[in-house]
């Protein structure tokens, strides 16, 4: 069986969701035993501004994405205009109808199915982003942080209990985008987790 992260979001006045995982990650031994990785967390670590957001740009990465040898492309997706770099150890998993029903729109993990990265975009009737710090707090979220990628704003955090670590951002279009990687505390995935958040940039990005 497929290992999945669900992610249950319903709307009323606000909404309310939590993590939970099918069955635990195991470490996975491409992520785990990169020291390079590990330390990697150190190069990509942006300077904190003065009102407490952190601003984190995919040119921070690239160098080290070069220095390093990792090998990924850039993916999209049909439901917005947003664009992210993937790196070929996380390989793409063909979702079911359910899966599209529940939100997903896309879905990678490792060979060994040892980590993964789920890709979200949930209609949540407008919902802005303190509104939804505020939520995810109720839900055992911590390490709130404000986001600034790409000129993007979202929020960052974690969820311990799940041992996921996301990134979201609020549409125009009233929805909620997020990214959610497992298992956060493989230090080695934890830091590439890291250099994909910093990729997630608008898709006329790539245009000139």
């Amino acid at each position: 069986m497929k290992k999945r992260m669900a992610i249950l979001l319903s709307m009323l006045l606000a909404a309310q969701f939590a993590f939970a995982g099918t069955t635990a990650f195991a470490e996975s031994e491409e992520m785990v035993e990169s020291e390079e990785m590990v330390e990697s967390e150190e190069t990509v670590e942006s300077e904190e501004a003065a009102d407490g957001v952190v601003e984190l740009n995919w040119s921070d990465a690239e160098e080290q994405i070069t220095e390093e040898g990792l090998e990924g492309d850039f993916v999209s997706f049909d439901e917005i205009a947003v664009k992210m770099w993937v790196p070929t150890v996380l390989q793409p998993v063909e979702l079911t109808d359910e899966d599209v029903e529940g939100g997903y729109i896309g879905y990678f993990q490792t060979e060994d199915e040892a980590a993964a990265m789920a890709v979200m975009y949930v209609d949540v009737d407008g919902m802005e982003l303190d509104e939804y710090k505020e939520q995810i707090s109720e839900f055992g979220a911590s390490n709130i942080t404000d986001v600034v990628l790409n000129g993007l704003e979202g929020v960052a955090y974690d969820i311990e209990e799940n041992d996921t670590t996301s990134v979201a951002f609020a549409t125009e279009a009233g929805y909620i985008l997020e990214v959610t990687f497992s298992p956060e505390s493989d230090e080695g995935f934890s830091a590439l987790a890291g250099i994909i958040s910093m990729s997630i940039q608008p898709e006329e990005a790539e245009e000139e």
